[in-house]
């Protein structure tokens, strides 16, 4: 919390010492006397979203293989215990029947 409201403070200095207007010469658009203050706001706007959507399709990705070995992990649960559950008459007849 401290450090987000030292980060905040830091961005407001820096939006304050630069007040002085410019122009923005885009391919499709051209846009006059726009401060440099609202040009960094947006540009960290844009930067934060894309972040947020890298760091969402990675989340998304491990989630998907979480819940893939979380099954692959209850097939090998579910083989262990049918393993378990073999009498042990049955091992035993089969091995004297084989020795004979």
């Amino acid at each position: 919390m401290f450090f987000g409201t030292l980060v905040l403070l830091a961005m407001l200095w820096v939006l304050m010492k630069n007040t002085e207007t410019v122009v923005i010469d885009l391919i499709f658009r051209k846009f006059e006397d726009v401060p440099v203050a609202i040009i960094l706001i947006v540009t960290i706007g844009f930067g934060v979203l894309i972040g947020y959507i890298m760091a969402l399709s990675v989340v998304l990705t491990n989630k998907a293989e979480s819940r893939a070995l979380r099954m692959h992990n209850r097939k090998l649960a579910d083989e262990i215990n049918s393993l378990r559950n073999i009498t042990v008459n049955e091992g035993i007849i089969e091995a004297n029947e084989e020795e004979e």
